[in-house]
């Protein structure tokens, strides 16, 4: 039986994602179509890759809906790579919406499991 595993995020706008790619400094490929370790082949809008990880990036134009798809399926760099990009915009679009309301960022400590703890700020 053959599965493929998929992140999925919700984009308000494609402008954030491109953002966030750029600020991982992830190199995009012109790739229609990915073919996952499972077999399986996506149709894809692009493929994003850093160092040996690739993932597929399907984008529904209606819904704004963002399907991160690694190469690699359930396990891998690949799946880090896209766990990475989730990370990272759901980072840009947290503290975008805080800094639009008025906060600062005070300060940003990097935890040991990977995670971002940020401390935002607004005075009155």
């Amino acid at each position: 039986m053959s599965q493929h595993a998929s992140i999925a995020i919700v984009v308000q706008g494609v402008a954030l994602l491109v953002q966030v790619v750029a600020e991982l400094g992830l190199e995009r490929l012109e790739q229609r179509k990915l073919q996952t370790a499972d077999g399986a082949t996506h149709e894809v809008d692009h493929v994003l890759r850093e160092g040996g990880a690739e993932v597929g990036v399907k984008i529904d134009r209606k819904t704004e809906k963002v399907t991160l798809i690694p190469k690699d399926c359930e396990a891998g760099p690949g799946r880090a790579l896209a766990g990475k990009i989730a990370q990272r915009w759901a980072y840009s679009k947290a503290v975008g919406e805080l800094t639009r309301k008025g906060y600062a960022v005070a300060r940003e400590e990097k935890q040991s499991d990977g995670s971002v703890r940020v401390v935002l700020q607004r005075w009155r």
